[in-house]
């Protein structure tokens, strides 16, 4: 049986999925100890040095237009610099059962935008889809006055800091995906991972100087350099897999099927990584992915 080029982006839009909760699990078990722009930076940068790599091989090796540059740049930041910054610190502070489903909700932002930058109508269906979504985010935001959520956070800010920076990943993300749309119009997948990625390490790595984040050599050795190692690979895997999905499926069903990745990192975060689970989270977690879905069939 031969899959449609929107099967198959569906598909790899599933595979988007499973390797970023793969990501965020990492980053939630080995990232404690290091500031999230830096994290965000080593794992571009293995993830860049790999796309670049083997660019030559799959790529079209067809010339960039210069909107594309613009477009690429413009997701680049709002997504690999901004929104997953945002998205690794919140992670450390409130876990990945919490950060997850509330910063995948971008959806339903990206969805919003459309309406307001492109003049697209959203029916009864859309509109359940975005009350389900955002009534399973405020589920999952919510907790119990007893629920420790991370004894590992980082000084500054509470729990609701680290709602606020997985919220605001999320309008990041919606940013960098109406961004990227367009961009995956005028390049191929290589070229995009390519140009996206070692520029986002190359700013990353510049921010974290200026801040005065960088790690020191003794704290990339041994199992921290090998959960660096890891999480760049799975990047990749990541990455590769949603600019696949983005080219072969549209913008709109990438966005919704990685932002099925709760449905894995969740249930095992709370298994691997012992986070605290409730029916809130159970709930919230199903109600974001279906509202999600349902968005992304009107």
């Amino acid at each position: 049986m031969t899959l449609s080029n929107v099967e198959l982006g569906e598909l790899v839009g599933l595979l988007a999925a499973l390797a970023w909760g793969a990501t965020g699990l990492l980053v939630r078990a080995h990232g404690v100890g290091m500031h999230a722009i830096v994290i965000n930076a080593l794992r571009c940068a293995t993830s860049g040095l790999v796309f670049v790599v083997i660019w030559p091989f799959i790529s079209s090796r067809q010339p960039v237009p210069p909107a594309a540059w613009l477009f690429l740049g413009l997701s680049m930041v709002m997504g690999l610099g901004i929104g997953d910054s945002l998205y690794f610190e919140a992670l450390k502070r409130i876990g990945v059962a919490r950060a997850m489903p509330i910063s995948m909700g971008y959806p339903v932002l990206a969805s919003l935008g459309a309406v307001v930058l492109l003049h697209e109508t959203l029916g009864p269906l859309a509109a359940l889809g975005i009350a389900l979504t955002l009534g399973g985010v405020y589920l999952v935001a919510v907790r119990p006055a007893t629920d420790v959520v991370s004894v590992d956070a980082p000084r500054g800010g509470g729990y609701w800091f680290g709602v606020a920076l997985a919220a605001t990943a999320a309008v990041s993300w919606s940013c960098s995906t109406l961004a990227l749309g367009p961009a995956m119009a005028l390049v191929d997948v290589p070229t995009a991972s390519a140009i996206r990625t070692p520029l986002a390490s190359a700013l990353l790595f510049a921010a974290a100087k200026r801040a005065r984040v960088l790690p020191k050599p003794e704290h990339l050795r041994g199992r921290a350099l090998l959960a660096v190692l890891v999480t760049g690979l799975t990047s990749v895997a990541a990455t590769g897999f949603f600019l696949m999905s983005v080219s072969l499926a549209g913008a709109g069903r990438a966005a919704v099927l990685t932002a099925t990745s709760p449905l894995f990192a969740v249930p095992l975060s709370v298994l691997l990584l012992g986070e605290p689970g409730n029916w809130r989270i159970v709930v919230g977690t199903l109600a974001s992915v279906v509202g999600v879905i349902l968005l992304a069939q009107a």
